[in-house]
């Protein structure tokens, strides 16, 4: 690489890495950014959302914009669009792989139609307040649902599926502590 050369290094990793090739790049005098890429490319293109981190993480945005994309700058270190991408993949591959398992006991059962309008209108109803909810419920009622994926895993494996995210649910569920009595919830957004 040229001295006045940025890698831009938009692959997926550990934030630690992403640290660890900036230090590398330093060392060697090579600029280099973090980016992480927010949205699905395909039919987006270089309009995707990107996120950029990093000491050359200006310079690589001027360079990109140019040609056509959107980069959201952080003030942060190399690894903090990681993080965020990461943070984002958590709960989006998550949910679809949820929905996946979901979707494929429901067509077991003849329910996929009913249960893709239900999927769809909980989706289309979300907002800040649901996942104040979501979280809150989940605190208070973390036992009761526990229980309530065992017995969804049962179903799972007695239609011949694997179950693997309802048990991974339900081992999620039972680790979180039962509320103290007159305990205030806490909040996952602000009021």
């Amino acid at each position: 690489m040229s001295a006045d050369a940025v890698w831009v290094d938009m692959n997926t990793a550990a934030p630690d890495l992403k640290r660890t090739l900036d230090a590398h790049a330093a060392r060697r005098g090579l600029g280099f950014v973090d980016v992480a890429i927010m949205a699905p490319v395909p039919g987006r293109g270089l309009r995707t959302p990107l996120m950029a981190s990093g000491r050359d993480a200006h310079r690589a945005a001027e360079i990109l914009t140019r040609h056509g994309a959107s980069v959201d700058i952080l003030d942060a270190p190399a690894g903090a669009a990681a993080e965020r991408k990461l943070l984002r993949s958590i709960f989006y591959k998550g949910m679809s792989a949820a929905i996946v398992e979901a979707l494929t006991a429901g067509r077991a059962l003849g329910l996929e139609e009913w249960l893709t309008t239900n999927i769809a209108d909980e989706l289309t109803r979300a907002d800040a307040a649901t996942i104040a909810r979501v979280v809150d419920g989940t605190r208070r009622h973390a036992r009761r649902r526990a229980d309530e994926m065992d017995a969804a895993a049962a179903m799972l494996r007695a239609l011949g599926i694997d179950p693997d995210i309802a048990q991974a649910t339900h081992e999620l569920l039972t680790k979180i502590p039962a509320p103290s009595a007159g305990a205030e919830p806490r909040r996952a957004v602000p009021n």
